[in-house]
């Protein structure tokens, strides 16, 4: 067909209206699923960590942290459940066979999943996880100590960057900002790949090569440099900068180059379902 081989605005517009129209109930009880599962769950962390809290400051940088890796988790399912239609047969012909080019239906994914998605994900964890916070209420805990929720510092995300009130270093924040969308592309492109449970499907083709690199590792410590016990992993490291060695330049490496290759094969392998 003639208008899969070149890119319209306006039916991409029409494309992205109709996705909203046909989902928007789906998509608005996800975001307030996400935003309630937030708060409940970072009330539950906060109240039952208060004496650590009122002993260890630097504790609550902690509790937002993990708080915020179990978010993006949800996150994740919201990203990695892309495409659909591409879980039936039917729905995925008539998908495929719908007015727009493969760039369009690609792009109105993209857009809403996590060109969209994300950043107003984002804004929901802030309002939720400080909705928690302001909802502590002042107690005395072990019979002796006074909890006075106004010492617990209100979330902000620059307390995920922090540590003992030092800022990281450039290359960690990007590091774990990269990391996450890296894997969000991942999770995206994985779509595109299986037609059912193509989420549990991705993550668990992740696991399987994180423990294989970890396992060919410790294979090669123990061969190169004679590791006294198997699970010792030992890498030859190099400075790269001043602050900066081998292992680290590689990290980031992997985190910001990684989603210039899941795009495009989640991209070319859509085409390839179209062909």
């Amino acid at each position: 067909m003639s208008f899969n081989n070149h890119f319209n605005f306006n039916r991409f517009v029409r494309l992205f209206q109709q996705d909203l129209l046909i989902n928007r109930t789906k998509y608005l009880l996800a975001i307030l699923g996400l935003g309630l599962i937030t708060y409940l769950l970072t009330y539950w962390f906060l109240s039952s960590s208060k004496s650590s809290i009122m002993n260890y400051a630097e504790n609550i940088n902690n509790l937002y942290m993990v708080c915020f890796v179990f978010f993006m988790m949800g996150v994740g399912v919201i990203v990695g459940t892309a495409f659909p239609d591409l879980i039936d047969k039917i729905k995925t012909a008539n998908y495929l066979l719908a007015p727009g080019s493969t760039f369009e239906k690609f792009l109105v994914q993209f857009l809403l999943r996590i060109g969209i998605f994300i950043p107003l994900a984002l804004g929901i964890f802030w309002i939720a996880i400080r909705l928690a916070k302001a909802s502590l209420i002042p107690e005395m805990i072990n019979g002796n100590q006074f909890f006075d929720p106004a010492v617990v510092p209100y979330f902000e995300y620059r307390l995920l960057v922090t540590r003992e009130g030092k800022l990281w270093d450039i290359w960690q924040i990007l590091l774990m900002i990269f990391g996450f969308f890296s894997y969000g592309t991942y999770l995206f492109a994985g779509t595109t790949f299986f037609k059912r449970y193509a989420l549990v499907k991705t993550v668990v083709i992740s696991g399987i090569l994180f423990f294989s690199c970890i396992l060919l590792s410790m294979l090669l410590s123990k061969i190169i440099y004679s590791a006294p016990r198997f699970f010792d992993i030992q890498f030859y490291a190099f400075q790269v900068t001043e602050n900066f060695d081998s292992t680290e330049f590689s990290l980031l490496s992997l985190s910001l180059l990684s989603w210039v290759f899941f795009l495009p094969i989640a991209y070319f392998k859509l085409k390839e379902k179209e062909a």
